[in-house]
């Protein structure tokens, strides 16, 4: 059962590998101006310098605010990545390799002229606890992470028996309605990942926001070992799809795109997420993350959420407390957006 104590960080491990990291920098969804690689007790941690990174707009959307930064921002490593590198760590060294490698973030980030350093995604833990005092401390958002380990009959006789009833029944009428489940590989991804990349746009196009991903750099992470594109398809194409990350016993659902003009018809997302979570457990994944976003949607099947926090030092001189003041209402107001506050 997943409680506070155990919250999976195994899934983060393909954040903190070279291939992921090198597939994101190819795929250019926030180009950075200057990038190097650290390291954090022998893992690899990417640093970029950015001018605009669309998750990170996101998450001043979600705030209401307009944009933070005034100039680029170095981040440690990127929002997009659901776990920093540095969660990895073995905790006997964690705070020790961690601190070690922020303060070298710092001085690169300083040399590049950033206006700050953003340590993304860190979980609760000794990385997070002993690094040098930042300016702010944001929690952008949560994850949402399953334990599977006794099979999908066992997983699904644990939820809440409205919640149950509800995912057994849309998955149901899915399959009545046509749809079916498709696990393509990166030969097989490419040829459907056009369609899926509109898919993931629709979100955005709903909102009035700018999408979260392009199609470039989704077809770079297909090169990631271990990736993979989930969908429900309706007449040979993709209703609803999940770009997804397989590594350690852990599967990771990334990138959602779904035809909402489906939604209330023919249920393509619980169809897909009642087939993901099924095969995961076929073939003996312990955990299931199914990323950000819809915490309460996440919770009500079974998922438990992990906190993600982001330490902010600024760097701009003479413009800390600027920059502090505008961290700290876009920490507050996410925390209520999020429906958790504090």
């Amino acid at each position: 059962m997943n409680t506070v104590t155990d919250p999976g960080t195994v899934c983060g491990r393909v954040f903190a590998t070279e291939s992921w990291q090198d597939a994101w920098l190819a795929g250019q969804a926030e180009p950075a101006a200057a990038h190097v690689r650290l390291r954090a007790g022998g893992l690899p941690v990417t640093l970029q310098l950015v001018a605009h990174s669309p998750l990170w707009r996101g998450y001043e959307g979600d705030a209401g605010l307009p944009p933070v930064w005034d100039g680029p921002v170095a981040y440690l490593s990127t929002v997009y990545a659901v776990s920093s590198p540095l969660n990895q760590v073995p905790a006997p060294e964690a705070a020790r390799v961690a601190a070690e490698t922020v303060a070298e973030a710092l001085e690169t980030a300083q040399g590049w002229g950033a206006e700050a350093l953003v340590v993304t995604n860190l979980e609760p833990g000794p990385a997070l606890g002993e690094l040098p005092p930042p300016d702010a401390l944001v929690r952008l958002d949560a994850t949402c992470r399953l334990r599977l380990t006794d099979g999908m009959d066992a997983y699904l006789e644990r939820l809440a028996t409205a919640h149950r009833g509800r995912l057994r029944r849309y998955h149901r009428r899915g399959a009545q309605a046509g749809l079916t489940y498709h696990d393509r590989d990166v030969t097989e991804a490419g040829q459907v990942l056009p369609a899926f990349a509109r898919l993931t746009r629709q979100p955005a196009e709903r909102h009035g926001t700018p999408p979260l991903y392009s199609e470039p750099a989704l077809r770079a992470l297909l090169e990631v070992p271990g990736t993979r594109l989930l969908s429900a398809d309706l007449d040979g194409r993709p209703a609803a799809g999940l770009l997804s990350f397989e590594h350690d016993g852990c599967l990771i659902l990334w990138a959602a795109g779904i035809d909402y003009t489906l939604l209330k018809t023919h249920f393509p997302y619980y169809f897909l997420i009642y087939e993901a979570i099924g095969a995961a457990a076929a073939r003996g994944c312990r955990w299931v993350d199914f990323g950000r976003g819809n915490l309460e949607f996440k919770q009500r099947l079974g998922f438990h959420p992990v906190d993600l926090w982001s330490p902010v030092y600024a760097l701009a001189p003479g413009r800390r407390a600027h920059y502090a003041d505008r961290l700290a209402e876009m920490h507050r107001r996410i925390g209520d957006f999020l429906g958790r506050p504090g």
